[in-house]
């Protein structure tokens, strides 16, 4: 595993730009070859920093949909079955858990009546309130800021280095700072899904 640098962030704000952006484009602007620009790409993507590359959509325009926020107050006991309906209604574009288990979601909905919209994949048993707020407008800002950006080990918080571990996990990608780290993570991992089960 090598330490991402300031070639790795160029890219990944020219891909932030344009995610359909030419590796041949790429490569001239960070002054690599096109192979080199591929090869570290794949490298972001098995580390786990990049995801994957999508599309945005402004549902808006496309169908005069009204945009929204909704803030769903979950029963103690129904918040992951709240988190899930709610990223499987019609029109979401991001779903939100708070630390104190509240739901927020930013959606896009046919009309102004959000209750009806809401009912399509909510049972209303599992929540105890919700809060909808039509919205004006709204932006995403994307982007990276050099300070700051490197990747940390989930088990210490230390900064990855060369020495860096990278696993996947359930479909996950789990960063590591060492083997041992890794060997821990794993190791408790198992514990807790033993004890599920």
């Amino acid at each position: 595993m090598r330490d991402l640098d300031d070639t790795d962030l160029e890219i990944l704000e020219l891909l932030f730009a344009d995610a359909r952006r030419p590796y041949n484009e790429i490569a001239d602007r960070v002054d690599l070859t096109p192979p080199a620009v591929s090869d570290r790409i794949s490298r972001l993507e098995e580390q786990g920093v990049i995801r994957g590359f999508t599309i945005d959509v402004d549902r808006e325009k496309l169908r005069n949909d009204v945009p929204v926020l909704v803030e769903l107050e979950a029963t103690p006991d129904a918040v992951d079955d709240v988190y899930v309906a709610a990223s499987e209604l019609p029109g979401v574009d991001t779903v939100f858990e708070g630390m104190d288990g509240r739901i927020i979601v930013h959606a896009t909905v046919p009309d102004s009546r959000v209750r009806p919209w809401l009912e399509s994949e909510l049972d209303f048993a599992l929540l105890s309130g919700y809060d909808v707020t039509l919205l004006a407008r709204s932006d995403r800002f994307t982007g990276l800021s050099a300070s700051g950006f490197s990747l940390e080990c989930v088990v210490c918080g230390k900064q990855v280095s060369g020495d860096g571990v990278t696993t996947t996990v359930d479909g996950d990608v789990k960063t590591f700072c060492c083997p041992s780290c890794e060997a821990r993570y794993l190791e408790e991992y198992e514990s807790h899904r033993e004890a599920l089960e």
